[in-house]
């Protein structure tokens, strides 16, 4: 399938949400839809190297009353149709990936010791989401090209699940954006002005 993934990111790319390392399984993909929605994308891409991927419409959100009305506005009232943009390609490596071009990645399910920032670079998203981090590899995107954005968490209403507990404020979700892409204003203000911001968020989120 490593062909036909590349072929379609090739065709389509710049208009994709692409999640690495997505499982057999899809699932708990709310922020992936928010992310989707708010980036007005058209292909939700599932990679994986693992033999299947499937999904079922029931199962495949975690808070279906949060995302169902955010896609039936989306699509005009038509919801399902979000699931007919659903692309997967299993038997796909990342690493087979380099250079293709996606507007969002969703980086979860990192086996330990596997780096793919050269290839998630390569790609160039404005938006890059890792979630889902206790248990799994933290990819190191921060540079010259990537800086992490917490106001863009809030701006897109990320939700984390499993939370780390031993960290208060720590949600268990990072989302990096592109240096030249600006998702909210709270990104474009001082280092002390956007502490600020997030001091106050936690205390007002409490």
């Amino acid at each position: 399938m490593s062909e036909a993934a590349t072929t379609f990111l090739r065709q389509h790319g710049n208009r994709s949400l692409v999640s690495l390392g997505c499982g057999n399984w899809l699932n708990r993909i709310d922020n992936h839809v928010r992310l989707f929605i708010e980036c007005d994308l058209e292909y939700y891409i599932a990679i994986d190297r693992l033999t299947q991927i499937d999904f079922n419409r029931e199962s495949i959100f975690s808070d279906v009353a949060q995302i169902q009305p955010l896609l039936e506005k989306y699509y005009g009232g038509k919801a399902d149709e979000f699931f007919e943009k659903i692309k997967v390609f299993p038997s796909t490596h990342v690493e087979q990936l380099t250079d293709l071009e996606s507007k969002v990645i969703v980086c979860q399910r990192v086996l330990p010791f596997r780096h793919w920032e050269n290839t998630i670079k390569s790609m160039n998203p404005m938006l890059i989401l890792q979630e889902d981090l206790n248990g799994c590899e933290l990819q190191t995107i921060s540079g010259k090209l990537y800086k992490r954005t917490f106001p863009g968490i809030v701006h897109y209403n990320l939700q984390a699940f499993r939370p780390n507990r031993l960290f208060p404020g720590e949600k268990n979700i990072i989302l990096w954006r592109r240096r030249d892409f600006f998702p909210c204003q709270y990104d474009t203000k001082p280092w002390w002005a956007r502490l600020f911001f997030r001091f106050s968020y936690f205390r007002t989120a409490q």
